[in-house]
This record gives structure tokens, sequence and C-alpha cells, in this order.
């Protein structure tokens, strides 16, 4: 992905992998949940957020039972960002895979999901497949 990305306006995978995260969001998220999901610190999502909010591509909202917590979204100008310039990237990532055959893209499969368990058995917090 990183080395499909645009080079323009300082673009890294933790930004764009925020931005794309929240194109598949049918509503506003809360950053602990958005950084637990890329694997970011509290204070590093803030950082991340404020930085995408200063650029006006994403903004914070409060949530609607709750107005201390503070929820982020995509604006209009973040969307563009994700679609027109880190989608491509991110659909190229993905084409490496097509040239593996089915049974070799369950086999990679089968073999991630066994690193990710002796990563587990380590102490190291890894997602499962089920955690999305």
């Amino acid at each position: 992905m990183h080395a499909n990305m645009p080079t323009s306006g300082g673009m890294t995978v933790p930004r764009a992998s925020l931005l794309l995260g929240l194109t598949l969001k049918n509503e506003p998220a809360g950053m602990s949940e958005l950084g637990e999901s890329l694997g970011m610190s509290p204070r590093n999502m803030t950082v991340l957020v404020d930085g995408l909010e200063k650029e006006g591509l994403v903004r914070r909202v409060s949530h609607k039972q709750d107005r201390r917590i503070k929820l982020v979204e995509l604006t209009q100008a973040g969307r563009q960002v994700a679609e027109q310039e880190i989608g491509p990237s991110q659909l190229a990532a993905a084409a490496l895979f097509d040239d593996l055959a089915p049974q070799e893209r369950d086999q990679l499969l089968y073999l991630l999901e066994k690193v990710a368990d002796c990563l587990r058995a380590r102490g190291i917090d890894v997602r499962s497949r089920e955690q999305g």
C-alpha cells in the first residue's frame, strides 16, 4: 500500500488507513474504536485526527446521547481523498493476490493465522479475523 500511495500531501499509512476505514462506516465512529482497529494509542489517535481535522478531511462531532463523547466522521473532502487518491493504491495492493490460485490464498491465510497465533502466544496483541 505504501509504495502505491500518493506522495503529495504527506499521506502516511495510518492517515490513509483511517480515511479508508471511515469510508466503511455508516455513522461517525469513536476514537477508541478507530484507534483499536489501527493499533494506535489514544494519544497517537488524537494527533492523527488533529492533523486530518486541520486539513478539513475529518471532523469531530458530539455523540447523540452523550455530548461529552466526541466521534469522528469524514468530510466531503476526506471522502474524495479516500476514494480518488487512496482507493487506487489499495486496489493495487489487493491485486497482488489476484495471481494466487484460490488454494494458494487459503494456504496464505492459514499461515498468516498461524503466525498471529504464535504472536498471541508470546503475549503480543493481534486481532483475530472474527474481531475484524
